[in-house]
């Protein structure tokens, strides 16, 4: 019979650097702004929200969530 072996792998996260965090903050008010814009403009399809979302800068992920 053989032995069976276990390893453990721990991981520790880094904080993020003050950039990448002045970055996050950036894109959660932007996020929100539009998500905002888009409940406030009374858009009932994913085109209308697309049209109020678009001239955000935020990634092709985030204006899709917001639809």
């Amino acid at each position: 019979m053989t032995a069976t072996a276990t390893k453990t792998l721990e991981a520790t996260l880094a904080p993020p650097t003050t950039s990448k965090e002045h970055r996050l903050e950036r894109t959660v008010a932007t996020y929100r702004r539009a998500l905002s814009d888009a409940f406030e403009s009374g858009a009932d399809t994913q085109t209308a929200v697309n049209d109020v979302v678009t001239p955000y800068t935020l990634t092709s992920y985030a204006k899709d969530a917001l639809k």
